[in-house]
This record gives C-alpha cells, sequence and structure tokens, in this order.
C-alpha cells in the first residue's frame, strides 16, 4: 500500500544545487566559444572542445568541467536518496561519468603535433569513458523505470537523449579504441561540431536527470524500491 506522500528537502536542493552548476558550466562553455580573447578564436567545426584547455580561457574550461562533474555528483545523490538510481548499474555508470568528466578538467590534451606525455594520455582515456557513460547510465535508468506510473516519462525521454548521442560519441569511441590497440590516429571528419552536438546531448540528459531528482523529491509517494515498482507494473501489465 503507498504511503502518504512525504519530500525530501536535501534531495530537492541537491537537484538545483545541480541544475545551478549545469547552467554556469553551459555560459562558460558559450563564452569560450563567442570571445576569441578567451576562446582563442577556435574553429568550432574542427576543433576539439579539449583545445579550450590550451587558450588564454583554459580557467574557464577547466571551471565549465568541475562544475559539470560536481553538479552531476549531486544529481547523482539526489536520485539515489529518492530511490530513482535503483541498483548497482545505473549508480556506477554515473560515478564512471562524474570521475571521468573530472579527469578530463584535471588532465589537458597534448599539444597538436607536440610529444605525447603521461598527462594527455590520462585526458584521451577519461575522454573515451566520459563519452559513453553518461549514455549508458541513461539507458539503464530508462530501461529500469520505462513502466513505472509517474517516472515513464523521464525514462523515455532519457532514453531517447541517450540513443541521439550514440552517433556522436562512436566517432570518439573507434578512434579512442584504435589509438589504444595499434597506438595509431583514426582521423574523424568535422571532429568538433560532433563533440559539440554530443556535449550538448549529454547536457540536456544532465539537465533532465536533475529534474527528474526534483520531481521524485517532491512526491514520493511509495515506501516500495522504485526498481521492484517497476518490475510489479509491468507483471501487472503482461498479466492475462
Amino acid at each position: 500500500m503507498p504511503s502518504p506522500a512525504r519530500t525530501d528537502p536535501l534531495a530537492r536542493m541537491l537537484a538545483w544545487a545541480g541544475h545551478g552548476a549545469f547552467a554556469v558550466a553551459a555560459t562558460l562553455l558559450v563564452v569560450l566559444h563567442l570571445d576569441p580573447d578567451w576562446g582563442g578564436g577556435e574553429n568550432p567545426v574542427t576543433a576539439m572542445l579539449s583545445e579550450y584547455a590550451l587558450t588564454p580561457g583554459h580557467w574557464a574550461w577547466a571551471l565549465a568541467l568541475t562544475l559539470t562533474s560536481a553538479g552531476s555528483v549531486a544529481v547523482l545523490v539526489s536520485l539515489r536518496r529518492t530511490g530513482v538510481l535503483a541498483g548497482a548499474a545505473a549508480p556506477a555508470w554515473l560515478a564512471v561519468w562524474c570521475v571521468a568528466i573530472a579527469l578530463v578538467a584535471v588532465f589537458s590534451k597534448d599539444p597538436q603535433g607536440g610529444a605525447v606525455s603521461l598527462t594527455g594520455k590520462l585526458h584521451l582515456y577519461a575522454t573515451g569513458v566520459s563519452c559513453a557513460a553518461l549514455p549508458v547510465a541513461g539507458l539503464v535508468l530508462a530501461r529500469t523505470h520505462r513502466a513505472h506510473p509517474s517516472w515513464h516519462r523521464f525514462a523515455r525521454w532519457s532514453r531517447w537523449l541517450a540513443l541521439a548521442s550514440v552517433p556522436f560519441f562512436l566517432p570518439f569511441i573507434v578512434p579512442f579504441a584504435v589509438h589504444v590497440l595499434f597506438s595509431r590516429g583514426f582521423p574523424t571528419p568535422a571532429t568538433g561540431l560532433v563533440e559539440r552536438i554530443m556535449a550538448g546531448l549529454e547536457l540536456a540528459l544532465l539537465a533532465l536527470l536533475g529534474g527528474w531528482a526534483h520531481h521524485a523529491s517532491r512526491s514520493m509517494v511509495h515506501t516500495g524500491h522504485p526498481a521492484e515498482i517497476s518490475q510489479a507494473d509491468q507483471r501487472e501489465q503482461l498479466a492475462p
């Protein structure tokens, strides 16, 4: 039986903190694109986003990534408190995303044509992992809650945004795998544009997860585990 509705003020506060961090991070990225004094006039079609680490606005790039990681941690904790992050798979993938995007901020890429350094390798590995971790977390969440009576709409949008990012992160995962296995480059056309579309989709997914956390913190009406509720709903739908 459902219990009376209750709220989680801390989960709601964390959801708002995540939204705020994502908004500031997005603003900093936009300024880097529009202000040549900060962004160094990088070509958004061909230049990777990580090139901003080598421009006068490198601090804004690092701050944007740090805020994205911190906001993701806040949303992760909020989703966990409200029970949306059920089981182990989704929290694990979201935690991997938080760590990977923070490492991208800490370790800068090697200058184009320069020597390969340990810092550059760590940046490359962290970027490759971060490209896949967040969409996978979104897909796992979507599958877990696709039949939940209150959360199925969030689950549907989570699935759509995660699937929409696949064509844009594959051009990074494949070259990353080739580089790791064969220690050689793999050219990708319009790399900068592809990466920026992927980043926009992932920011949209993060905003959705923050909204999901906020919604869940305001209407926690079940005492059962969300995953269990979702599975029960599915059994009812399949029952003759």
